[in-house]
């Protein structure tokens, strides 16, 4: 099934922006900082097809952010890759 998801995603990590990693944040109660929503959304662009694939690749986020933040994401990730993948 994830076959079928790539070009669509591809589309829009091409086009994902600081903004929208605040956007969604904000919607799950989550503050960030400006230095955290770039290091994400660097995060995503970079590893997006490793995050599809491997339930590790997450981890490499870890050392970049609060470990607070990071279960806050960690939760976030493994709830929408299990409800959409």
């Amino acid at each position: 099934m994830i076959i079928i998801y790539k070009d669509f995603i591809k589309k829009y990590i091409d086009n994902l922006k600081i903004s929208h990693i605040k956007d969604y944040a904000q919607k799950q109660n989550i503050v960030l900082t400006e230095e955290e929503s770039i290091i994400i959304c660097s995060f995503i662009k970079e590893h997006y097809l490793e995050l599809l694939e491997d339930n590790t690749t997450i981890y490499l986020l870890e050392k970049q952010i609060s470990s607070s933040l990071f279960s806050k994401i960690l939760i976030l990730y493994q709830e929408n890759k299990a409800k959409y993948l």
